[in-house]
């Protein structure tokens, strides 16, 4: 049970939700499009997620830190990638929340690590 918590799981939920709202946007709306060209904020915000694993107690900590990097790295582009690819106006404008996204996720996960190296 140890092994099933942690931030792979995370992410594959987040891809699946992600999934589910390209799916959900078939025929365009407006309001589900302003969502998904938001998303490029509120993915990131996942990894902050990923270092709460630190204070449960049931997640293994031995290599938490690099499984953390490699599935939000990971996740994190597959999660942007699909979600991103489902609004309606493909432009400039969309693939730069792509970069945006990814950046905003470096910098989580620079911040997150700082803190569990102080704290732990």
């Amino acid at each position: 049970m140890r092994y099933l918590i942690g931030p792979e799981l995370l992410w594959m939920l987040a891809f699946g939700a992600a999934k589910l709202i390209a799916n959900a946007n078939v025929p365009p709306t407006k309001g589900m499009d302003d969502f998904i060209e938001k998303c490029y904020f509120y993915v990131p915000l996942l990894v902050i997620f990923c270092f709460a694993m630190w204070w449960l107690p049931s997640v293994e900590k031995k290599y938490l830190l690099p499984r953390v990097w490699v599935a939000s790295l990971m996740g994190g582009h597959f999660v942007l990638e699909k979600i991103l690819a489902a609004y309606s106006n493909q432009g400039p404008g969309i693939s730069m929340g792509y970069l945006v996204g990814l950046i905003f996720l470096g910098f989580w996960l620079t911040v997150g690590t700082i803190i569990v190296l102080i704290k732990f």
